[in-house]
């Protein structure tokens, strides 16, 4: 880790790390974790090319708690003040599940602070459902007071029947995640789940502009390909890839980081080397007797 703290952004108090030198890449986390799980397979990673930036949602982790609703678009905002905070101009964005929610808000609010987009296992509506996973995660989160029952909902969804399988694997995370000393509380999961229940941005995908491309696991229950198939046709020239095979999860950022990590990597350092061609092209046409400059 090459930088960590605290800035002040949209009215919140957000914790962030810096990671590795290179284009700005910010990771965007989920409903109810922290940017802890990041630092499992995707910063060691992509911060070999990129400088990665994690960080803390509103009502997670060590960030502030907020006092009062709000929405997928105010966290979208947070990662503009984020980004002010940190002299972040523009960036790569990757946003995983409720994080792919509030990248896809970053990108219509903010289309000129973002090159390319990834989104990871989200939808686009789940205000149009009548039914959600998510409402049932709340209600057990606020009532289960032994958390058990609230590990048997994520994991269900949220992981592999490979995984679950392995029994000292699921043991090892949930040891992980409950020894967490900045855990998130029933009221903040609530503030969060409100937020996510009520994002629509279907109908004005249409409007994104930026490359995208969009992963999804084969075996996603939370998000299944079907799901992530519509936000990538909804948005123009998005590319969709599908993970295939056993650990294909809704966290096949964990359960698959190689092939994930590999997509993203590709998908990302496609627009530097277009980048790092035009910035030569140009300087070659400004030479006199220039071939490319007598073209012009």
């Amino acid at each position: 880790m090459s930088r960590s703290g605290t800035v002040h952004a949209n009215g919140q108090e957000l914790y962030f790390e810096v990671h590795g030198e290179g284009p700005p890449l910010i990771l965007v986390m989920g409903i109810g974790y922290d940017a802890t799980l990041w630092t499992l397979a995707q910063v060691p990673a992509l911060s070999q090319v990129f400088q990665v930036v994690i960080f803390d949602n509103r009502d997670a982790g060590r960030s502030s708690k907020a006092t009062g609703p709000y929405t997928i678009a105010d966290m979208a905002d947070d990662l503009a003040g984020l980004m002010d905070a940190l002299d972040i101009s523009r960036a790569h964005v990757l946003g995983l599940s409720m994080g792919g929610m509030i990248a896809q808000e970053f990108a219509l609010r903010h289309p000129g602070r973002l090159h390319r987009l990834v989104l990871s296992g989200c939808g686009a509506a789940p205000a149009r459902v009548a039914f959600d996973p998510i409402r049932t995660w709340n209600w057990v989160k606020a009532t289960d007071r032994t958390g058990e029952l609230f590990a048997c909902q994520q994991f269900t969804w949220l992981f592999s029947n490979a995984f679950l399988r392995n029994k000292e694997a699921v043991q090892q995370t949930i040891a992980l995640l409950t020894s967490n000393p900045h855990p998130v509380g029933p009221e903040a999961y609530d503030r969060q789940a409100q937020a996510y229940l009520r994002h629509d941005a279907l109908d004005r995908l249409a409007d994104l502009k930026s490359p995208t491309l969009v992963i999804v696991g084969e075996q996603d229950l939370l998000t299944p390909p079907w799901v992530c198939r519509e936000v990538a046709d909804r948005i123009p020239g998005a590319e969709f890839e599908i993970i295939k095979g056993a650990g294909s999860s809704h966290v096949v950022p964990i359960e698959r980081p190689d092939e994930f990590n590999h997509l993203v990597t590709r998908f990302l350092s496609s627009l530097e080397a277009v980048e790092v061609c035009r910035r030569t092209a140009d300087s070659l046409a400004s030479l006199p007797g220039s071939t490319l400059h007598r073209r012009r």
